[in-house]
């Protein structure tokens, strides 16, 4: 299934609306409450307000639609960005890779 990363970084002044969205939407992922063909796989933080989020859903139409319910404030702070996992390998990487390598040698 696709993954993207969800990269959140809002303004000091929502920062209590969007750290409850942001808590209310992993609640709701470990409670199995999120369609079930979206996945919360990671989260990561490193600034006071920004996180990192990787998700596995069918498309980014279809994260942007659960964060449209569950966190409608985070989701006007947040980028999201098709991914592939670099590593370990996925199929997903070596076909990418092998699609780059051809490019680069038919020029």
């Amino acid at each position: 299934m696709p993954k993207f990363i969800a990269h959140h970084k809002w303004k000091p002044e929502d920062e209590l609306a969007t750290r409850k969205e942001l808590l209310g939407t992993v609640v709701a992922a470990e409670a199995g409450k999120l369609p079930a063909d979206v996945k919360l796989c990671f989260t990561y933080t490193y600034l006071p307000q920004e996180v990192l989020c990787i998700w596995e859903a069918p498309s980014k139409e279809a994260l942007e639609k659960t964060f449209e319910k569950f966190a409608p404030t985070l989701k006007k702070y947040t980028e999201f960005v098709p991914t592939i996992q670099v590593y370990p390998p996925t199929l997903e990487y070596q076909i990418a890779l092998a699609q780059q390598l051809l490019k680069a040698t038919s020029k």
